[in-house]
């Protein structure tokens, strides 16, 4: 009887734990994943990274517009695989 008290408490946590390792049912929290993760994740960067080099040449004393343009053909040049993601390429 003193073994049985144990087991039946640990077979209860157990089966009433929020453990979905064999479930089949989504978790509905999930972020929603997009068909076009690559491309989404090519354009943040080519973004971030024309933004980051844009500051920097406009800190050297470039107007802001050629600054941009500057940076985009510089990441066009240095970055050329970019955009292989796309649909169609």
């Amino acid at each position: 009887m003193k073994r049985l008290v144990p087991i039946a408490l640990a077979a209860a946590v157990l089966a009433n734990s929020s453990c979905h390792m064999f479930s089949s049912k989504k978790n509905p929290a999930a972020p929603k994943e997009s068909q076009t993760v690559a491309s989404d994740v090519e354009k943040d960067f080519m973004r971030r990274w024309v933004d980051k080099r844009s500051a920097e040449l406009v800190a050297q004393g470039s107007s802001p517009t050629a600054a941009h343009d500057q940076a985009v053909s510089e990441f066009k040049a240095t970055y050329t695989y970019v955009g292989s993601s796309r649909p169609g390429k």
